[in-house]
């Protein structure tokens, strides 16, 4: 198996949405590699899906972001925050899903 390069860790970027590390490859594409798999079985070549390029990532498992394993632990950006805010009809107050089960005043009119 031919390595086109070795790279460190810190010069791949994460997404800890989809728990991907990448890094640009000559063809334009990008080499990926899954957290997953860097954790369950050690794994430290990133493919990329439009060539037969390959990296070695060098990277120390104590180094590595913890594995999601729960949906509850999504990281959510600022815009997915905002999608899911309620709003009520005086804009004096929201809350986000998780607060409604025990704010309800964002879901009432407000009465004058």
């Amino acid at each position: 198996m031919s390595i086109y390069e070795e790279v460190e860790i810190e010069d791949l970027d994460f997404d800890p949405k989809k728990q991907i590390y990448s890094y640009p490859c000559p063809c334009g594409d990008r080499f990926t590699i899954k957290l997953e798999d860097m954790w369950e079985f050690g794994e430290d070549i990133a493919t990329c899906p439009s060539c037969t390029l390959r990296i070695m990532v060098i990277y120390d498992e104590d180094d590595l972001p913890e594995l999601r394993q729960d949906p509850e632990d999504i990281v959510y950006d600022i815009d997915d925050q905002l999608k899911c805010m309620t709003i009520d009809k005086n804009m004096s107050s929201a809350t986000t899903p998780k607060e409604e089960s025990t704010n309800t005043t964002a879901l009432l009119p407000q009465v004058q």
